[in-house]
């Protein structure tokens, strides 16, 4: 029988645990459909590698279901290579020691030996078949494999002393595992860590600890809703926000929040929704710090008018069906108004000392034991920042009024970290420290800049509002990055504990999207070349200068949407890969090009002059000349490729100047049949050293000005030459 006309089964799976964190339970869902996937289709469970599996979970179980699994493994019949047949037969045909011991190492007779024909020649095999057993038995070895394969961020280990530890994110309390449905549903016999597989589940934790008999999903489904359960994850978060409109008054909504939303998904098996008040009072605080307190210690959901004003309501979302008495409600609202009272005296006690005159207080708030306190970061940044000004005002981006709010905006966007507010509440650094500027009569620019210079703190994050915000932001990211380097902190492989890379991302965006035209590489080279301070062994300079080039290639690939390829052949090119924003130009304007017939064609060239060049030719070869000399070119495709070149020449440098790099492109593409012909009539290597050198000297010109100016078109992917014939050094 072949395995497309195999029987199939339905395959229900659930894992039953104690409370699992919300934060690890959509990437558990996902390890579990792709490792239980990813083991039947290894044991012949599962012939299509995209058959329907669906994975669900909430903060007490996991599941999987697959509609069709194999009912018996198919018999997998193969081919054991054995000798070669010309070492399997002597002269006379007959099977030689090599072939009878090898029949006799498996267990047959010679005559079951047939010939098989490879790649690498003729040779003996034993046609094998290991027969196919029964899904449940193959079941009942794999799943106990399976979930001791699983692995996650935080595990709880336990087992018998003597034992193996059994690791999960969470103890295990009951396994559903059953194959088929209904009456024929057979329970897949297996015990993990002291957990037998069966086929009970349990239901919400206040609908009763009664176990709950299912014979398939349709019934697991059905019953854990009766028993106040939904496993599907979507349908939880539609459940939240319905319940959430209901309460909800007039034009109010819910104050946006994607990630608080699915917290509460990943935190309910029953989710449901209750308003709460507050005083109205306490809405003469800032918004930013209304919302914190609610939804950070409490996982409260503000709520706002259609001005986006906040109204003294909440929302709050319980893993129960109802609040009958209002009772769960009151204490919400005793405790956020406990909350917001604490948040009210931290700031009317924060104010007594303004930004101002808690400069000092930072010499005793630690930056990095490597690096000193925050004050050594504050004098670092303010030098950083008053070259970016400098290099701004000779673009014209900048006045001398503006690097003072600059300034002031550095030396004091870090004060904030002396206060209570932000010892309570650490993610409003930076929000709180332009709330108390604006608060304290700060010019709004000096205020703005320090509320934004931690942006951006992710790829999809906005970049600070203003130019001086930028200024500040960009001090800040390239100072903890370049002492980073020089403390000796540089990420290694996955680990990246001083947020380097985070950091290394936020200047890259920023030269991109704030600050366009901003050169990174010189201004590493200029500043961390001439600053002072601990430094780490190696070259400081080299090291800051190729994880920048890595940052900006990241987002070239990512937020650039650039393909790998193109990435390459910008970030190697003659212009490299600074300004960024430059680059990304660049590398928007190539892409249109490098799929077509022309640029597949120089892509090739460019490979064969590069590889002339660096290995075919040495120095030697290249004589002691660097130009051209054109009495030595011959008439014809050599001639015509030198003319091509010097009229190439003066319009790309007319249009790098311009930044037209797309009708640069253009034009480069334009000179593919003339390299074709070059390559395709002229000999580079020729025996007469002087036609040699200067054929070496052409292609060194044609290679910077054409194959490597604005992108290294070596690096772009060909799917093939129509290049004519290789040169002699390259056969």
């Amino acid at each position: 029988m072949s395995p497309a006309s195999q029987e199939t089964l339905p395959l229900l799976l659930e894992i039953g645990c104690e409370e699992m964190p919300a934060r690890f339970l959509a990437e558990a869902q996902k390890q579990l459909g792709d490792q239980l996937r990813a083991y039947l289709r290894a044991n012949r469970l599962l012939e299509n590698p995209n058959a329907l599996l669906e994975t669900y979970s909430t903060p007490r179980r996991l599941v999987a279901y697959l509609p069709q699994v194999a009912a018996r493994q198919p018999d997998k019949v193969e081919d054991v290579m054995g000798p070669p047949v010309k070492a399997a037969f002597d002269a006379e045909g007959k099977y030689t020691r090599a072939a009878e011991a090898f029949a006799a190492k498996h267990g047959a007779e010679v005559s079951a030996l047939k010939r098989v024909t490879t790649p690498k020649g003729e040779y003996l095999a034993l046609e094998t078949r290991e027969h196919g057993q029964p899904a449940a038995e193959v079941l009942s070895r794999l799943l106990d494999v399976l979930l001791w394969n699983m692995s996650f961020p935080k595990s709880i280990h336990w087992g018998k002393p003597d034992g193996a530890k059994f690791s999960f994110l969470r103890p295990i309390r009951w396994i559903v595992a059953l194959l088929g449905e209904g009456k024929s549903a057979e329970v897949i016999p297996f015990n993990v860590a002291g957990v037998p597989a069966g086929h009970k589940t349990f239901g919400h934790r206040l609908a009763g600890r009664n176990a709950i008999a299912v014979s398939g999903f349709a019934d697991l489904e059905r019953n854990l809703r009766a028993a106040k359960v939904e496993i599907n994850s979507e349908a939880r978060r539609e459940m939240i926000r319905e319940a959430s409109k209901v309460l909800l008054e007039g034009s109010e909504s819910l104050v946006e929040d994607a990630e608080l939303e699915t917290w509460h998904v990943n935190s309910t098996e029953w989710p449901s929704a209750i308003a709460g008040a507050f005083d109205h009072s306490f809405l003469e605080l800032p918004r930013e710090i209304l919302i914190t307190v609610m939804r950070g210690h409490q996982k409260y959901f503000a709520v706002e008018d259609s001005a986006a004003r906040l109204r003294p309501r909440f929302m709050a979302i319980l893993n129960r069906a109802d609040d009958p008495k209002g009772l769960i409600r009151a204490g919400h609202e005793r405790v956020l108004r406990a909350r917001f009272s604490d948040a009210r005296f931290f700031w009317d006690t924060d104010q007594k000392i303004p930004l101002r005159d808690r400069l000092p207080l930072l010499e005793k708030v630690t930056y990095h034991e490597k690096l000193g306190s925050y004050a050594d970061k504050v004098r670092r940044m303010e030098a950083i920042a008053g070259e970016i000004c400098r290099v701004l005002r000779d673009q014209g981006k900048m006045t001398l009024v503006d690097e003072t709010s600059a300034k002031r905006a550095v030396q004091l966007c870090k004060c904030d970290l002396t206060t209570q507010m932000v010892q309570e509440f650490p993610e409003l650094q930076g929000v709180v420290g332009g709330l108390y500027a604006t608060a304290q009569g700060e010019p709004p620019e000096v205020a703005d800049a320090i509320y934004d210079h931690y942006l951006p703190q992710g790829a999809e994050d906005r970049c600070p509002r203003t130019t001086i915000g930028a200024v500040v932001s960009l001090a800040d990211k390239f100072d903890s990055v370049a002492e980073g380097f020089r403390a000796g902190l540089a990420p290694t492989g996955s680990s990246d504990p001083f947020g380097l890379r985070r950091a290394g991302n936020g200047v890259i965006k920023i030269a991109i999207e704030a600050l366009p035209g901003f050169d990174v590489l010189a201004f590493a080279e200029r500043t961390v070349e001439g600053s002072r301070g601990p430094v780490a062994q190696g070259d400081p300079v080299g090291t800051l200068c190729s994880f920048l080039r890595e940052r900006t290639e990241f987002y070239l690939r990512t937020s650039g949407g650039l393909r790998g390829d193109t990435v390459r052949a910008i970030v190697h090119s003659f212009k490299s890969w600074s300004p960024p924003s430059d680059a990304l130009l660049r590398g928007k304007q190539l892409e249109p090009f490098v799929t077509t017939d022309a640029f597949q064609a120089l892509a090739v060239a460019a490979k064969r002059t590069r590889n002339i060049l660096s290995k075919s030719a040495t120095q030697a070869d290249r004589g002691d000349r660097y130009g051209i000399e054109e009495h030595l070119l011959s008439a014809g495709p050599e001639r015509d490729m030198f003319e091509a070149y010097l009229k190439l020449k003066g319009q790309l440098e007319d249009f790098a100047g311009r930044g037209m790099y797309a009708e640069a492109f253009k034009q480069v593409a334009q000179v593919r049949p003339v390299v074709d012909r070059f390559f395709d009539k002229v000999m580079v290597m020729d025996e007469n050293l002087d036609l040699r050198a200067n054929r070496l000297r052409l292609l060194d010109h044609l290679n910077a000005l054409v194959f490597l100016r604005f992108a290294d078109l070596s690096q772009i992917e060909s799917s093939g030459s129509t290049v004519g014939a290789p040169t002699s050094e390259e056969k």
